[in-house]
């Protein structure tokens, strides 16, 4: 599943890239409209990301 992080977390993406980067999670590229890009099928990472940055599926 594609989720896109919303760019008033940008402060965060640095951190996130680095925290989250696995074999079964990839994060970005930020989009041109500013949003962080994950992509992942951990159903658990995606709910946090849903709860805690207000993550969009795609």
């Amino acid at each position: 599943m594609n989720l896109l992080i919303p760019p008033r977390h940008r402060e965060l993406f640095p951190s996130l890239k680095n925290q989250i980067a696995s074999e079964h999670t990839k994060c970005g590229p930020i989009t041109w409209n500013g949003y962080l890009r994950v992509q992942t099928d951990d159903q658990q990472l995606i709910d946090e990301l849903r709860q805690k940055l207000d993550a969009q599926p795609t």
